[in-house]
């Protein structure tokens, strides 16, 4: 079975355990990190995002970094690109560029950025993303800048676009995921961070379609987040959680 993480980060900013300290890795070190990890797991390929620092302010540095990592291993990774809305036609600028260069997504996070999912500040970038078809991955589940029903109206206002609601509202929203995922066919739901007994009953409430497999590495264990996956869902519905979805989203097939 191919598994792809739908979600981790290559740069600096996130340790082993979720602390904010520099990672001391060189830049093509982190990404071996990664690659050893994801051949531990059995994992295929993984899509990439920058690091905290970089998806707050330095967000040319993380999308070369993520960019140059998936050119040395094109097979392995695929990168998304961040921009934070509030630098304006910069984020712009920044967003099409990392796109022509051949990231295959945006990464947004409200929390770190400074927005809410449905501020306008946002829109640009989101619309950017849209007219190219490029899925558009958000941070969901920290109050208040980033609930499942705020990601629903983004949704509603641009039905064209594809939306990956980040660690399906892990923290103080994940009531909600199931009723705003309902309301449109447009968003798909990334499970890391969450209990594997949520992630079955989103099976059940949503259906597999609708959910993708991501580990948030290195904040999390890959294994852990795999197994939490396995441990209930199987057959079809295991395949299309853990590589299915995201290819079809991707472009792939799937």
């Amino acid at each position: 079975m191919k598994i792809i993480d739908a979600h981790c980060h290559v740069g600096q900013g996130c340790g082993l355990e979720g602390t904010p300290h520099p990672d001391p890795l060189p830049q093509g070190a982190r990404a071996e990190r990664l690659l050893g990890e994801m051949d531990r797991c059995g994992v295929s390929a993984a899509v990439i995002v920058p690091a905290d620092r970089c998806i707050a302010v330095y967000n040319t540095e993380g999308n070369d970094e993520v960019l140059s990592a998936a050119k040395r291993h094109p097979d392995r990774f695929i990168p998304f690109a961040t921009a934070n809305p509030w630098y304006g036609d910069r984020a712009l600028d920044e967003l099409t560029r990392a796109f022509d260069l051949g990231a295959a997504g945006l990464k947004l996070h409200p929390v770190i950025q400074g927005f809410q999912i449905i501020d306008e500040i946002c829109f640009p970038l989101v619309e950017l993303a849209v007219r190219l078809r490029k899925p558009i991955y958000f941070h969901t589940g920290t109050p208040v800048c980033s609930s499942p029903f705020q990601l629903t109206e983004l949704a509603m206002r641009y039905p064209e676009g594809v939306f990956i609601m980040g660690h399906a509202a892990y923290s103080d929203y994940w009531n909600d995921v199931s009723a705003s995922v309902k309301c449109v066919p447009n968003i798909l739901i990334e499970t890391s961070q969450h209990l594997a007994s949520f992630i079955r009953t989103l099976v059940e409430q949503v259906g597999a379609e609708k959910l993708i497999y991501g580990s948030d590495w290195p904040k999390t264990d890959m294994g852990i987040e795999i197994e939490k996956i396995t441990r209930y869902i199987a057959g079809d519905d295991l395949e299309r959680i853990l590589g299915g979805n995201i290819m079809r989203v991707l472009g792939g097939g799937g």
